[in-house]
Formats: structure tokens, C-alpha cells, sequence
């Protein structure tokens, strides 16, 4: 199977419109400032979405690389036209993003995601030089996936009424997962995410730490500050106890009991307090109740019980 074989519909035509891009300024190469041009063009792909949110313009978006790159000087065969070794790397990490989010084709939010890691280009320079730090985007992208539910690829991450769900994926089976408020599944999502860049072959509870802190909603971050908890140093404890895999990337994410089993203590703490759906901080609780781990150890060592947390949430929700 060639990369391409890998990319849904909407990939594609995010290539074909980049490499009209290519044409249009006299190149005879598809660099990743036409890839982000095509991205745009196409419309109606997560990418283009989440760019159009943010205020990139196509019109704005194609002076810069104008100016930027410059004009060739001479027309190029289409035929001619070829990859650049950049826009090549970014391909591979597009497939290696949707791995990472447990699935197997790539659609625009993977392109996307893979041109984000390319700090360095042409591409990376316009956004920035448009106001729009990589990180920024990157953060949209997983929250939107999170929120919307179904990415370019076609695949259901959301439940009844819209919330996220992850029932018809192969991550996990129908249960608590379909409770989710639209905060805890995009949580879960960068859950994924994390394990995926770590290389992980399993998901567990230290990745759903590792997502909970790194979720940017003005609620866990008055739940994380009220707690007191230096994150910087709770990151540096997981990342020591846990650190990357250098084996290889595992072709699927398997989620291992001690994960499922937070989710169904987060369902029951969600209940206990009389909310129909699972929130953020119930999947704060649902980490604790389970035999110690990463996760768990690193809470502990930074002074977090189930008990501070309660009062914590009773404290910001009164």
C-alpha cells in the first residue's frame, strides 16, 4: 500500500488544489506552503475549519507565501511537478498522526497535524507571521475533533446529542464512553493522542493525567491551580516513571483495564454527584480507587487526594 492508498477523499483533493497552487505561482515543486494553500481551498475538512476559526484567510494566507517564497519564473507541466523533500516528511507524520488517533486513513486534520510538526517551513513561518502560534493550532485541532466528533475520516467519536462517544471506534466498547460532556471527551482524545507520541502500545490512567493537564479550559485550570499543583512537576514525574518508547511505533492503541477502569469509576463519581454526564473533574476522581501506578503515585507525590479534589470542585461550584 502506497501513502496515498491511505488518504480519504478530502486528502486528496487537499493535494490536487495544492499542487494548483504550485502551478498558479510558476513552481515546480508542491512545498508545504502550497499544502497549507490546499488545506484552506478545500473547505470543508477539519483543517479547513479550524484554520477558518482562527482567522487565517486564503487571501491573506497566499500574499504571504508570495512574499515570502516569490513567484517562479517559468510555467510547470503539472506533470512535472513534483513533491519536496519537506512536504515528503510531512506525509509520513499525517499517517503517523492518525495512527495515533486510532485510525487507519488520513484526512485533512492529519495533514494538518503533520505540517504543525514542521516548525521550521515556509508554511509555519506564514501562520506565525499571521499571528497564529503553531501550538494554538495544533490545541484546536484536537479540541476540535474532540468537540465535533467525527473527523475527515469518517469515524463516529460522538454519542447521543453530540456528545463525544468513541463507541464506533475501535478504542473502546459502548459503556460510560457515551457519557462524556464535550470537555472530557476532548480530554480523552489528547488521551490518545499522548499515547500515541509516547509510542505506546496501551493507553492507561497516566495518559489521562497527562491530557487532563494539559487541557487548556478555564475550569481545570482553576481546579489545578486551587489544588496548588506545579505541573511542570507533575509532567517531569510521569515522564520519568513512563518515559517514550524507543521500540518502534505499535500499528493500534489498546486500552488496558486499569484505563477502563477509571472511566467506569469517572461514570460513577458523575452519578454520585448527580450529573448525567462524565466531566473533567470526575475523570480527575476516576484516576484514584484503583491499585497504584504512575498516575496515582505522581497525584500522591504532589499532594492531590480524591478528598482535596471534592472540595476543590464543591469549593468552585458553590
Amino acid at each position: 500500500m502506497g501513502p496515498f492508498d491511505r488518504f480519504n477523499d478530502r486528502a486528496k483533493r487537499v493535494l490536487a488544489l495544492a499542487q494548483n497552487e504550485a502551478v498558479l505561482l510558476n513552481h515546480n515543486y508542491i512545498g508545504v506552503e502550497h499544502l497549507l494553500l490546499g488545506l484552506i481551498r478545500e473547505g470543508e475538512g477539519v483543517a479547513a475549519r479550524v484554520l477558518d476559526s482562527l482567522g487565517v484567510e486564503l487571501s491573506k494566507v497566499r500574499a504571504a507565501v508570495e512574499f515570502t517564497v516569490g513567484r517562479g519564473d517559468s510555467t510547470t507541466a503539472p506533470s512535472e511537478i513534483t513533491l519536496s523533500p519537506r512536504t515528503k516528511k510531512v506525509i509520513e507524520l499525517a499517517i503517523d498522526e492518525a495512527r495515533k488517533l486510532g485510525q487507519s486513513h488520513v484526512g485533512t486534520e492529519h495533514l494538518l497535524l503533520g505540517l504543525l510538526h514542521e516548525s521550521e517551513s515556509d508554511a509555519a513561518g506564514v501562520l506565525q507571521s499571521l499571528g497564529v502560534p503553531i501550538e494554538k493550532v495544533r490545541h484546536q485541532v484536537i479540541a476540535t475533533l474532540g468537540q465535533q466528533g467525527v473527523g475527515d475520516t469518517g469515524s463516529a467519536w460522538v454519542g447521543g446529542e453530540g456528545r463525544p462517544a468513541y463507541a464506533n471506534t475501535r478504542w473502546a466498547p459502548i459503556g460510560p464512553f457515551d457519557r462524556l460532556d464535550a470537555d472530557a471527551g476532548r480530554i480523552l482524545a489528547r488521551a490518545y493522542w499522548e499515547a500515541g507520541r509516547s509510542n505506546c502500545r496501551h493507553i492507561g490512567p497516566e495518559q489521562l493525567l497527562l491530557a487532563l493537564v494539559a487541557d487548556h479550559s478555564p475550569w481545570m485550570r482553576r481546579v489545578w491551580k486551587e489544588l496548588g499543583v506545579d505541573l511542570v512537576s507533575l509532567v517531569a514525574r510521569i515522564g520519568a516513571a513512563a518515559p517514550p518508547h524507543e521500540d518502534g511505533k505499535p500499528d493500534r492503541l489498546i486500552s488496558v483495564a486499569e484505563f477502563s477502569d477509571a472511566i467506569d469509576r469517572a461514570s460513577s463519581f458523575a452519578a454520585q454527584r448527580g450529573s448525567a454526564l462524565i466531566r473533567p473533574e470526575h475523570l480527575l476522581l476516576g484516576i484514584f480507587g484503583g491499585a497504584p501506578g504512575t498516575a496515582v503515585d505522581a497525584l500522591e507525590a504532589a499532594g492531590v487526594t480524591p478528598e482535596h479534589v471534592r472540595e476543590i470542585v464543591d469549593k468552585l461550584k458553590s
